[in-house]
């Protein structure tokens, strides 16, 4: 009778990509859910920020390509908010023009729009700025020049007693990077998405028809605890293997966690070996996807 399992929990993410995670767990898992433990610890609010950041980076990945961009906007100094709370008040009002303007212009449908906007600090004394991601389906490519102009444009307000306007700092647009998304450049594993949750403060602002990744249901009976051991090991970063794993995808990106890093099983009597295995996160992209990128 077999005693212990290897979860494979796979996340569909958009049309291009897979995140897939692999661990070790308890029969009672396999079994059926347990009840929902505190979650209080410092330790347990590290991996649950991490849980947020690779399920933040599965929904970018769901959502954008690499006809999107990536927005930077800072301030200057008459215009810099008191507080994380007006940074967020001039991303939603941002969020508000570009919406406005990118369907008045290209008449676009508010749907076809995709922005995922957050208000940062870095550290305690950082300077408050904002960061994001914008897409807008069916627009061409000489559309796409002219509305990254305009993004960068409308970071402004209206001057108080006029129609007139004046820019609240500096927006820098540039066409998303999916290797740096992916963290495959010299931003960390997480990428673009780890360096978001760098910042100190994070609020999020985001247009309601993003798409969340699709959860499938997980499987227990796929890997063994010798597969597992390759993976996090001598297999990490050998896309064949990958490949032979998972059948027309490619594989991006491989992160070995150690021991309770991507799940951590309820506690029991003694130490399951189950407890002490590292664990796996990969992203994977279709194969026909990466053939027509290159």
């Amino acid at each position: 009778m077999r005693c212990n399992y290897i979860r494979e929990k796979k996340y569909q993410c958009g049309d291009d990509y897979m995140a897939v995670g692999v661990f070790s767990i308890i029969p009672q898992e396999h079994r059926g859910r347990g009840k929902k433990r505190k979650e209080s610890s410092e330790g347990q609010k590290a991996k649950n920020k991490m849980a947020s950041l690779r399920k933040r980076q599965r929904k970018a990945l769901t959502n954008f390509s690499p006809a999107g961009m990536f927005l930077t906007g800072t301030y200057e100094d008459p215009f810099l908010p008191e507080d994380i709370l007006a940074c967020r008040r001039d991303v939603e009002n941002y969020k508000r023009r570009v919406m406005a303007a990118t369907c008045k212009r290209f008449g676009a449908r508010r749907e076809d729009i995709r922005l995922m906007l957050v208000a940062v600090r870095k550290g305690e004394a950082g300077r408050l700025h904002m960061h994001g991601f914008a897409e807008c389906q069916g627009l061409t490519a000489a559309q796409r020049r002219e509305w990254r102009e305009m993004l960068e444009d409308l970071w402004r307000r209206r001057i108080p007693g006029s129609n007139e306007f004046e820019p609240l700092g500096t927006m820098n647009v540039n066409r998303i990077d999916m290797k740096k998304l992916l963290g495959k450049s010299v931003q960390g594993e997480y990428g673009t998405m780890g360096y978001f949750y760098g910042h100190k403060e994070r609020l999020w602002v985001e247009t309601a028809n993003l798409r969340p990744a699709i959860e499938q249901a997980p499987n227990d009976g796929r890997w063994s605890r010798k597969q597992l051991r390759a993976a996090c090991g001598e297999k990490q970063n050998d896309a064949k293997w990958w490949e032979q794993r998972f059948p027309g995808w490619k594989m991006e990106k491989c992160i070995v966690l150690e021991p309770g890093g991507l799940h951590e099983s309820p506690k029991r009597e003694g130490n399951g070996w189950e407890r002490l295995e590292p664990q796996c996160y990969v992203i994977l992209r279709r194969r026909e996807a990466a053939i027509l990128r290159t």
